[in-house]
């Protein structure tokens, strides 16, 4: 179970990284790319390369946060919480879908 939370969460962040270069190859110089802080809508329009990068950083980060609690939960001597298993995907793939709409949001030109 714990390698398919963690192959999983790793195509994900895979795909972020394509999305992100998607993006970069398609968006005109000057877009701005939405940056999603909390729920419910973007908050935030960053320049192109800023908001390119900052999703899979953000996917990174939460691969790598999730992953420790993972590999911390599955110790033998620790009966720590397994739910890690599930929320890592589900974070992951919410990020990867929230990226794609951040960049037809930004194809769109709404934060010009």
């Amino acid at each position: 179970m714990t390698v398919i939370a963690l192959t999983s969460g790793g195509v994900l962040l895979a795909a972020m990284i394509g999305i992100a270069v998607y993006g970069w190859r398609t968006l005109p110089a000057d877009a701005r790319v939405p940056i999603h802080y909390g729920f419910g809508s973007y908050d935030n329009f960053a320049s192109k390369t800023f908001g390119l990068v900052m999703w899979p950083v953000a996917g990174l980060l939460v691969y790598g946060v999730f992953g420790a609690v993972i590999d911390n939960a599955m110790k033998p001597d620790h009966p720590g919480s397994r739910s890690a298993l599930i929320i890592l995907p589900v974070i992951l793939f919410i990020a990867t879908v929230a990226e794609w709409g951040a960049i037809a949001t930004a194809r769109r030109g709404t934060g010009a």
